[in-house]
């Protein structure tokens, strides 16, 4: 007895396996001869509907993407321009070429060939350019996200519930940004970009200012290596005068050894200016990317602009051109936008609701309600009253953070005005004094010291003055000359500094 009901249980197993699987090989055919409503296909197939609230649409991403084409244009003509329409065919070949660059380095170079250079070759503002053309993929990231959100929707979906099979409704559905959400975000975009345009400027402003006084301060140790060498000439021609009065017994040995003496420091003195130039080469070459300790040959402009514009036009220059406050004034922006932006977000975006499907979960199998695949009601595209997204509101915490930093960043950028005309006030200063005392070794010490070397070297050769006035001389020659090239360069270090604190060059 018990053998049979275990042939009887095996055989009903056996029995029900096989329906099963009749039933799963049924509904696996139905799956796959599924094929969506013709309606569904219609929509998929065909562009959505026009409609008010499409054209907006359409015309917001148009202008998003007009943006993005304008600010590339800039960017472009930023990246391109290296220092006027007269820089060399060999400046701009050098870019990419370390052989070229050194080529043209090692002969006289001037100044506009040096800042030409650093603006094509420094990795600093190559950095600063990636992460502006970076910034400009902002604008498709907001064009791309909306148009996400105002696609049909479109879903078939069948699952296995524990309590039976569901089959989800076909869902067709079109959403719209809230009017005006898509320009601003394109608005936001664009500050975000013009803010890293500004950081590029600034990098390059600084980079090209600290090139300049590096050129001008390596035209000044080239100059002072000169004069030192001519000075010690003079010191031996004197000394042989003192030995010739030392035999004659016309003059002590003392004479002789100051002479050396003198001769000893300024030797010492051109090993310290030859250092000074290798490290301002090195300073030059790490600016155009390039390795220290490669020889280099000497500036070859003789002389900075010596012109100087008025304070007050410099004053609105530099309100108007420096790159902090251009970029603290896009930021400004840009929290203004997304202040305005979170503002307008309480607002729910807009369906299309003449073609809306529910996506409801119809029951086969339990006790719960059946609800029907169409919607027997269409609710409104925004309510009356609160807004749905009330939780949003224009008093929430994050926009107070927000307005309060608004408020912050427009007393900072007050802030940063004032300094800024302090600091063209003092760079003006600087390069009008620097002027000004070139002026004055020029017309005027520079030709009474040379007089007076030449009177006591011809005094004391025949006794009528004594050594002391003579290497006084000496020593006030030289010292002329070397403050008259150092005054020189620093009108060329001044204006470099000033350019750099007006954020433009001076007119």
């Amino acid at each position: 007895m018990k053998i049979l009901r275990l042939v009887l249980t095996g055989i009903a197993l056996i029995w029900a396996t096989g329906l099963a699987a009749c039933g799963y090989r049924d509904l696996k055919q139905d799956m796959d001869a599924y094929a969506p409503p013709a309606l569904l296909q219609q929509a998929q197939a065909s562009k959505p509907p026009v409609t008010g609230e499409s054209d907006a649409f359409e015309a917001e991403t148009a202008t998003i993407a007009r943006l993005r084409d304008r600010w590339e244009k800039a960017v472009d003509e930023t990246v391109s321009s290296v220092g006027g329409a007269d820089v060399q065919p060999a400046v701009i070949e050098a870019a990419t070429d370390d052989a070229l660059t050194l080529n043209l380095l090692r002969s006289p170079f001037s100044l506009q060939t040096v800042q030409s250079l650093i603006l094509l070759r420094n990795p600093s503002i190559k950095a600063a350019t990636d992460r502006l053309r970076a910034a400009l993929e902002g604008f498709d990231q907001v064009t791309q996200l909306d148009e996400i959100l105002r696609q049909y929707s479109a879903f078939t979906e069948s699952v296995m519930a524990g309590v039976g099979p569901m089959r989800g409704a076909d869902n067709i559905q079109m959403k719209f940004p809230f009017p005006g959400v898509t320009a601003l975000k394109g608005q936001v975009a664009e500050k975000n970009v013009e803010a890293e345009k500004q950081t590029l400027d600034l990098i390059r402003r600084d980079v090209v200012a600290q090139g300049s006084k590096a050129y001008w301060n390596l035209l000044y140790i080239h100059r002072a290596q000169r004069i030192t060498r001519d000075t010690l000439d003079r010191l031996n021609q004197l000394e042989s005068v003192a030995t010739t009065r030392y035999g004659a017994g016309k003059t002590s040995y003392q004479d002789v050894v100051k002479i050396r003496i003198g001769r000893e420091k300024l030797q010492e003195q051109l090993a310290t200016l030859k250092e000074q130039r290798v490290n301002l080469e090195s300073e030059l070459l790490s600016l155009m990317d390039l390795r220290p300790g490669t020889s280099m040959g000497w500036p070859d402009t003789p002389s900075p602009p010596m012109s100087i514009p008025p304070l007050d036009r410099l004053y609105a220059l530099a309100l108007e051109k420096r790159q902090e406050l251009n970029r603290m004034r896009a930021m400004l922006g840009k929290m203004e936008r997304m202040v305005e932006m979170a503002e307008t977000m309480i607002q729910p975006a807009f369906s299309q609701n003449d073609s809306l499907y529910t996506d409801e979960a119809v029951l086969q199998v339990g006790s719960a309600a059946m609800k029907p695949t169409f919607a027997t009601t269409v609710s409104p595209v925004r309510g009356k009253g609160l807004p749905k997204n009330a939780w949003f509101g224009t008093q929430d915490t994050y926009l107070k953070e927000t307005r309060r930093k608004l408020a912050a960043l427009r007393a900072d950028l007050s802030a940063a005005e004032a300094r800024t005309r302090l600091m063209v006030r003092m760079g003006w200063f600087e390069l009008d004094r620097a002027r000004r005392e070139r002026s004055l070794y020029k017309d005027r010490l520079l030709e009474l010291s040379q007089t007076s070397l030449d009177v006591s070297t011809q005094a004391y050769e025949s006794g009528g003055v004594s050594f002391a006035d003579v290497i006084n001389s000496y020593t006030g020659w030289l010292d002329v000359n070397l403050a008259g090239q150092r005054r020189n360069s620093d009108v060329g270090v001044a204006r470099a500094e000033l350019e750099r604190r007006v954020g433009a060059a001076l007119p």
